[in-house]
C-alpha cells in the first residue's frame, strides 16, 4: 500500500513537471506574437529571472527548474547570457539559504543531549573529506532535482560555505548553460 503511494506521487510529480515545461515552451511559443507576454517579461526583467529562479531553486515540492523557462525569456527580447547570470545568482541565494537551514539544525543539535548522531556525522565527515563535495558538484551540474537535497545535509555537517560557493556557482552555471542550450534546441525543432 506504501509503495504505491510513493510511486502514484513520483508519477504525480512528473506530470506536473512535464506540464509546467510544456507551459513554458507554449508561453515560449506563445510569445512570439504576443507583445503582452513579451512586455510582461520585459517589465520584470532580469530581475524577474532571479526571483523565478529563486523560487524554484527552492522548491522541493515541485521541483521545475528555471531554466526551462528560458525560451520564454529569449522570446521575450531579454539576453542569454544575462539571463544565464540571474538563473545562476537566484539558484545559488536559494542553495545556500538551505545550506544555512542545514547548518541552523547543527548548532540545534549541538545543544541537545545526545551527541552520538552528531559524532558519527563528524566521523563521516572526516574519513570522506572531498567525497561530499565532487558529489555535489556533480549533482549539481546534471541532476535536475534541488539541490537541497545535498546542501542541507552539508551544512549540517558543518562544511564551510567558502568551500562550497565555488562549488555551487560553478556547478549552478554549468547547469543552466547546458539545460537552457538544450530547451532552446527543443523549441527550435518544435
Amino acid at each position: 500500500m506504501v509503495k504505491n503511494e510513493k510511486f502514484f506521487k513520483i508519477v504525480f510529480q512528473g506530470i506536473v513537471l512535464a506540464a509546467v515545461i510544456v507551459a513554458a515552451f507554449y508561453l515560449a511559443h506563445f510569445a512570439k506574437g504576443s507583445d503582452a507576454v513579451q512586455e510582461a517579461v520585459l517589465m520584470y526583467g532580469y530581475w524577474g529571472v532571479a526571483v523565478v529562479a529563486l523560487i524554484s531553486g527552492f522548491n522541493l515540492a515541485i521541483p521545475v527548474p528555471a531554466v526551462a523557462f528560458m525560451p520564454l525569456f529569449l522570446e521575450s527580447g531579454l539576453n542569454f547570457w544575462f539571463s544565464i547570470f540571474f538563473l545562476v545568482a537566484g539558484v545559488t541565494v536559494a542553495d545556500f539559504i538551505a545550506y544555512y537551514i542545514g547548518k541552523l539544525g547543527r548548532h540545534i543539535t549541538l545543544y541537545s543531549k545526545d551527541g552520538k548522531m552528531l559524532a558519527r556525522l563528524e566521523h563521516i565527515r572526516e574519513r570522506y573529506r572531498w567525497g561530499p563535495l565532487v558529489a555535489l558538484f556533480f549533482f549539481i551540474s546534471f541532476i535536475p532535482f534541488p539541490n537541497e537535497i545535498l546542501l542541507i545535509p552539508l551544512g549540517f555537517l558543518g562544511y564551510t560555505f567558502y568551500r562550497l560557493l565555488p562549488i555551487v556557482i560553478v556547478g549552478n552555471f554549468l547547469f543552466n548553460l547546458l539545460y537552457s542550450t538544450g530547451a532552446i534546441q527543443l523549441f527550435g525543432a518544435l
